[in-house]
């Protein structure tokens, strides 16, 4: 029993990490808020572990950066 209020009482704080870190995101821009939720932990992930390329390739895709756009600056 004591395991269900524990993973109960994690679920409800994550629930409201979510809510109250990511609502001014999908307040500024719903059509982008699901690649920003997915991308940025995965990307975090992979850029602690070593890969920073595939971090790369993920945040040029969560934010919508093309290539022509890199090489312009």
């Amino acid at each position: 029993m004591t395991e269900f209020i524990i993973i109960l009482i994690l679920i409800i704080l994550f629930g409201g990490f979510l809510y109250w870190a990511y609502l001014p995101d999908y307040k500024r821009n719903p059509k982008e808020f699901w690649r920003t939720l997915i991308g940025m932990p995965i990307g975090m992930l992979l850029g602690g572990i070593g890969f920073t390329d595939l971090n790369e390739k993920i945040k040029n895709w969560a934010l919508k950066k093309s290539k022509k756009n890199n090489n312009e600056k």
